[in-house]
């Protein structure tokens, strides 16, 4: 039972933090997208926005609707039996909904940031309401009218409420160009505008439905179980900071709760063996999305539950959007990293190899580029200024290149040899005056395990344009031996020797009977010396010595006088 309804909790509040994505993103607010209000907005028509008269009646007319439906569906909800609200009841909600999108039309919204766009605007409509029930009004024909605003070459670009501050402005770009709006420095005065109204008594008569909306909880319409916060004793309902005070008890139970719950959660998904590439991938994305999850839990129930708003609401979502944003940056950088791991440790991929590296960093490089795009929208979403976040990342950018100009150069050698090969991974190579056996490639540097053990370590920049010879690609490895043979002065008795070495070395089954070469090179020494050259048909260093070490010994049974092995000559020192 518990499972089902923290289920059912956790899919709401999905389709909550969807919905207020799709709010902030839509230019001009809810009047956009207002979700199950949409289809009901048609029958109203678009707001006027032609002149300040047609502008002012439109917020008027819309607000009084609005605010009239919800007072009419608030009292049959109540009398109503049940937890859930009944069709009739969210019929007349959504109505209500799509007369308050038309007053938002009536707004402009361009300074308002887009993350706290969806909730201020509906804020500030109620605030305006508020402003004008206590603001004796002018006669309707002192308005200036559709009639009356002026020609296309003498247009009036403005008109001022007499008496305040509230002023309605012609847009001169953008979108809604030529429209007239409640200009955006009027939106941005309206909490201090109201602060110093409120105590006045309503010109109208009506009551402030501001302070019950802030004071009650619930999205608009409060829930079935607001009697019980009504019957709160006063102190609970006195305001601190713009809030009751048992919102500000049920926010910080809300955010104990939440912290407590994510610390469990993540101390729990430690605990979770990763012995598979999923469980790997898997656990480098629950942590983040358990962050991302708790921050729209949280501003869900603060948003449509306990009903925080003002400042309060638009710092915890901005805080709430700012953990999203972060936890979306932490998710694709660490899943670059889990998938990097599972391609390093698949079966039938070299971890040392160019092409595991190459497949590493291209993932890490994608997932980087992936969470700096998430940056920049997010930032741009959170109103942060999107100009100086790109200069920032220029300059940032150009410092970082400059710095890591040696590491680029050794990536693009890297590169130069994954696209030529002139060595691989496990091949013996000599470059300057080393050799020795390649161990791994990466995208810095090359590891070489040289003849006396040591690993060396040579830059990639470096390392493509020395000369490599790559001893793997032999097709045979040589064989070179100087012996000496006593010879009894007989230049025949020299040939019959030098046809027998050239006989038993030929006979050996790796050895290539075409490439034995035996010459004489010092006829007049009293022991004359001979040079022995062959090639083995093997490409392996250590079968090569076994090898070698078997002719040496059958060269010094076959002569009568055993021949001496001298010091090698040539490439003797090839591995």
């Amino acid at each position: 039972m518990i499972a089902n309804r923290l289920r059912r909790y956790l899919l709401e509040a999905g389709r909550a933090f969807a919905l207020l994505l799709v709010l902030a993103v839509v230019p001009g607010g809810p009047a956009e997208a207002q979700g199950p209000a949409e289809v009901a907005r048609a029958p109203l028509g678009p707001a006027d926005t032609s002149s300040p008269r047609a502008t002012l009646e439109t917020f008027q007319t819309s607000v009084i609707e609005a605010i009239a439906l919800l007072m009419e569906a608030y009292g049959q909800n109540q009398e109503e039996p049940g937890f859930f609200r009944s069709p009739e009841v969210r019929a007349k909600v959504t109505r209500a909904e799509a007369h308050f999108a038309r007053a938002v039309r009536s707004l402009d919204l361009s300074e308002v940031p887009p993350v706290n766009r969806s909730n201020r605007s509906l804020e500030a409509v109620l605030l305006l309401k508020e402003v004008l029930d206590r603001t004796p009004m002018p006669a309707p024909d002192t308005v200036p009218g559709r009639d009356n605003v002026g020609t296309d070459q003498r247009m009036v670009q403005g008109w001022t409420l007499p008496g305040t501050d509230l002023r309605i402005t012609r847009m001169t770009s953008g979108p809604r160009s030529g429209e007239y709006l409640f200009s955006s420095e009027t939106v941005g005065r309206l909490d201090e505008i109201y602060a110093g109204l409120r105590d006045l008594p309503e010109v109208n008569g009506h009551k402030d439905f501001y302070a019950f909306y802030t004071q009650s909880p619930g999205h608009l319409l409060p829930p079935k179980w607001y009697p019980f916060i009504e019957a709160l004793p006063a102190p609970f309902r006195e305001q601190v900071l713009g809030q009751a005070l048992w919102q500000w008890v049920g926010l910080v139970g809300l955010s104990a709760l939440a912290c407590s719950g994510l610390f469990l959660s993540l101390r729990a998904t430690r605990r979770v063996r990763r012995e598979t590439p999923a469980r790997i991938v898997i656990a480098s994305v629950v942590p983040p999305g358990l962050v991302a999850l708790t921050a729209v839990a949280v501003m869900y129930v603060a948003d449509f539950q306990i009903n925080v708003s003002g400042s309060v609401e638009a710092t915890l979502n901005n805080f709430a959007e700012g953990a999203m944003l972060l936890a979306l940056i932490w998710g694709i950088v660490a899943l670059s990293n889990a998938l990097a791991h599972v391609i390093e440790h698949a079966p039938g991929i070299r971890r040392e190899s160019i092409d595991a590296s190459l497949t590493r960093a291209a993932i890490r490089t994608v997932g980087i580029v992936g969470a700096c795009a998430v940056l920049v929208n997010g930032a741009s979403h959170l109103g942060l200024p999107l100009a100086g976040i790109l200069a920032g990342l220029g300059v940032g950018g150009l410092a970082i290149a400059l710095a890591a100009k040696p590491t680029i150069e050794n990536f693009i050698g890297g590169l130069i040899l994954f696209a030529d090969r002139p060595v691989r991974v496990g091949d013996m190579c000599r470059f300057g005056d080393l050799q020795g056996q390649v161990e791994g490639i990466g995208i810095r540097s090359t590891r070489i395990r040289g003849l006396d053990r040591t690993l060396i370590t040579v830059p990639n920049s470096v390392f493509v344009n020395l000369n490599l010879i790559n001893l793997s690609n032999r097709d045979g490895m040589p064989y070179d031996r100087t012996m000496k043979i006593r010879s009894p002065g007989d230049a025949d008795a020299i040939r019959t020797q030098i046809a027998t070495i050239v006989s038993v070395v030929a006979k050996h089954p790796k050895v290539d009977p075409t490439s034995v070469r035996v010459r004489l090179q010092d006829s007049h020494e009293e022991e004359p010396r001979v040079e022995v050259r062959a090639v083995f048909t093997t490409r392996d260093w250590n079968e090569f010595l076994g090898i070698q070490q078997e002719v040496d010994l059958i060269l010094r049974d076959t002569l009568r006088h055993p021949a001496v092995p001298m010091a090698a000559q040539g490439d003797m020192t090839l591995t």
